[in-house]
């Protein structure tokens, strides 16, 4: 026994680490025993098809059903140009929320729990669809890395991504928002389209359309990300679109299904707003006239590199793939650039009440290839060098830790941090300040300016 778990690699146990160490938190935390937990703020949108269609029948959300009434508070809808009530999000997430709540759907008939679609186990079919998408993720992240790296880069790189970013506070405490799924089904994609270009089979053009479809249903931007399958190890524009027409129909099979994916929302669109596509964030918008990249990156309010410190290595991992010409850096560096770019134009380029920049664990498959170039690098250097940015490295993810704490406890700000803010807070935790203390030091957006686009 002993014998066969020291062949389990490294890698491996740095994925199980990471698992046990969220499945603890959050069984610790017990979000699902919180009348907002979990199926909050923007959750209410993302999961809200699924109640509305399987529970009250009614995606149109007029039903006067007494028990709809009594939930209707919980739904997030728009009002269309006709008149119509409409879902503000697409319904992307709801489709992967939906194992889990049939399962919770049905866990609450058979022991007569509320069968609402938000007590308790509904909430805790969202907090077990976390964990699940994040182990798949890891599994097929470490699987697309091991095309490139060794063992122990690989280890280090999940362990540096799961607990020292704020993909961690995404996992276990903001349970249920999209980003440790996208994550995953990036993970997957990332994966698939090595093996795609390897030997272009139905099987493998099937997986990847349906996560193309799936990523975009959940967030439109996320075609962005379609930079990468398409100049994956690109060599020329001529190769490449030489291979797309020796392989049209595994192009083909790709397009189309990522397509038939989008159909149950076309047909929502159609039936409830009466067009086929419907913008449902009505005055929210882009201004890439005016994209905020400083802030984006290092303002006390959502600054990533402020709040993701590591990060600042996988961009320095994209230097050295850049200056060591190696042939996948222009398929990565692209996206993520622009991904950026498009994130930092949005009206609210904050995103709302959340912890660091959120939207960037969105891209975090692509980024981990950068960070694990550095570390693969870093181990090729003289041993006083190697321990000291390893050391270093460390200390960043006991940093993002605390911080999470922070975070959960309330004294990092939602969205209202300062300079100020930040260092009366820093290394402090609510036993030694508390949030009424912090008050005068922050300063709230103002949104309803900020859609205009005047934004600070």
């Amino acid at each position: 026994m002993l014998n066969q778990l020291k062949k389990i690699k490294k890698d491996v146990w740095i994925i199980v680490l990471l698992v046990t160490v969220s499945a603890y938190t959050i069984f610790n935390l017990k979000h699902w025993n919180k009348e907002e937990g979990i199926i909050a703020w923007d959750v209410v949108s993302y999961y809200g098809y699924l109640p509305a269609a399987f529970i009250y029948d009614d995606v149109s959300l007029e039903n006067p059903n007494v028990k709809f009434d009594e939930y209707r508070h919980t739904f997030w809808m728009e009002k269309a140009k006709n008149g119509a009530k409409v879902f503000k999000t697409s319904m992307g997430m709801s489709i992967l929320y939906s194992p889990f709540f049939f399962a919770s759907h049905i866990y609450s008939i058979v022991t007569e729990a509320e069968p609402g679609g938000y007590s308790p186990p509904y909430r805790f079919g969202v907090a077990m669809s976390s964990l699940f998408y994040l182990l798949l993720g890891l599994i097929f992240l470490k699987k697309f890395l091991q095309e490139f790296f060794s063992e122990k880069v690989i280890a280090l790189t999940l362990l540096l991504v799961g607990l020292g970013t704020n993909f961690y506070y995404y996992t276990v405490i903001a349970v249920g928002m999209p980003h440790i799924y996208l994550f995953c089904l990036l993970s997957m994609t990332a994966y698939f389209t090595v093996s795609w270009y390897k030997h272009p089979k139905l099987k493998t053009s099937l997986c990847l359309g349906l996560l193309i479809g799936l990523m975009v249903l959940i967030r439109p931007t996320m075609l962005i990300v379609l930079i990468f399958p398409i100049l994956y190890n690109v060599i020329s524009v001529e190769e490449r679109l030489l291979f797309f027409k020796k392989n049209f129909v595994n192009v083909l099979i790709v397009f189309l299904v990522a397509c038939l994916v989008w159909v149950p929302q076309i047909a929502y669109w159609k039936v409830v707003t009466g067009n086929y596509l419907y913008y449902s964030y009505s005055e929210e918008g882009f201004f890439f006239t005016d994209p905020q990249i400083l802030n984006a990156l290092f303002s006390f309010r959502k600054g990533w590199l402020l709040y993701t410190p590591i990060m600042a290595f996988a961009l320095i991992g994209f230097a050295m793939m850049y200056k060591k010409k190696e042939k996948m850096t222009l398929s990565l560096i692209m996206p993520i650039v622009i991904y950026f770019y498009v994130a930092s134009c949005w009206w609210d380029w904050w995103f709302g009440g959340s912890f660091g920049y959120r939207t960037m664990i969105d891209v975090m498959p692509l980024l981990a290839v950068g960070l694990a170039f550095f570390i693969k690098e870093v181990f090729n250097v003289q041993k006083v060098l190697k321990i000291s940015f390893l050391s270093f490295l460390f200390l960043l993810l006991g940093f993002n830790l605390f911080q999470t704490r922070q975070a959960h406890e309330g004294l990092i700000h939602h969205d209202s941090m300062t300079k100020n803010a930040y260092f009366k807070i820093f290394f402090k935790l609510q036993k030694q300040i508390s949030r009424e203390e912090l008050k005068p030091y922050l300063k709230a957006p103002d949104y309803e300016v900020a859609k205009k686009g005047k934004r600070d």
